[in-house]
């Protein structure tokens, strides 16, 4: 017998160990995650009382380019036991999800395909790209940083973006980004360049330096990076916004039923901060 429901306190351990097998992530950053992002725990399937996948679902806001607010739910987590793939379990929770998050007034469902390859199986479940990077390597240079509170990102990330579509998050949302890696350099950053504040989102992690994204007026794109990669102290992969021509695919999109037709139809060719 098949059931899906958020994780009761008997099946939380369970749940754990699934988690930290296809991610690597320890309980306590788990625990840290559904504090500050999904209160309600993770959603799970079992089959005659034995779990065999599971996936989060956090609130987001989805901010369009006319600065219209959506409600979206990020499927994030979504992982099954090896012994349980191919038996279509995680389209199950996947269709489960969609439809609590339409329940709860949500507009969407986002994703952010943790390799190339997985937006086709996403597309088999109705999503469809609307998120787009583009990633280059930058060495240091040094420029104007600071560590900022997650008040102060999400304020200065909203006026770097106005006009945009893009994923807006909580103040929570931004500390759990925040303390992601906690290797020094790791952080909310507010860069001063040549045109203008930008800012980043660090993690200095010790087999490759990531920056999740970095904001900026175009004409300091390469400032900003350089200013980033001074803070891992060594070369940094650095994602930035980009358009569907330039960039490549990096989340996806699912419009759920009730949704106005006049928002269904939009493609948004825009930003997503992933908690990857």
């Amino acid at each position: 017998m098949i059931q899906i429901h958020h994780a009761r306190p008997g099946e939380i351990a369970a749940a754990e160990i699934l988690w930290t097998a296809a991610f690597g992530d320890g309980p306590e950053f788990q625990r840290e995650f559904y504090r500050l992002c999904a209160p309600e725990g993770p959603l799970v399937l079992l089959e005659d009382g034995g779990l065999r996948s599971m996936l989060a679902l956090p609130e987001l806001a989805l901010v369009l380019e006319d600065g219209r607010r959506l409600r979206a739910g990020l499927v994030y987590a979504l992982a099954t036991c090896p012994e349980a793939r191919g038996q279509g379990f995680a389209a199950m929770l996947m269709e489960t999800a969609a439809g609590l998050a339409r329940n709860r007034g949500l507009d969407c469902l986002l994703v952010a395909p943790a390799q190339p390859s997985l937006f086709q199986y996403y597309a088999r479940c109705g999503f469809r790209a609307g998120f787009y990077c583009e990633e280059e390597t930058a060495v240091p240079k040094k420029a104007p940083a600071e560590p900022v509170s997650p008040e102060d990102y999400a304020a200065l990330r909203e006026s770097l973006l106005a006009g945009a579509a893009h994923t807006a998050y909580t103040e929570d949302q931004l500390a759990l980004q925040r303390g992601m890696c906690p290797r020094p350099g790791s952080g909310l950053y507010r860069l001063g360049l040549a045109h203008g504040p930008g800012c980043a989102a660090v993690e200095n992690w010790p087999d490759g330096p990531v920056v999740k994204e970095l904001l900026c007026a175009p004409e300091d794109a390469a400032q900003g990076a350089a200013a980033c990669a001074a803070l891992c102290g060594g070369p940094a992969k650095v994602r930035t916004p980009a358009g569907a021509v330039e960039g490549r695919p990096f989340g996806a999109v699912r419009w759920l039923e009730g949704t106005p037709t006049s928002i269904r139809s939009l493609a948004p060719e825009g930003w997503l901060l992933a908690f990857d």
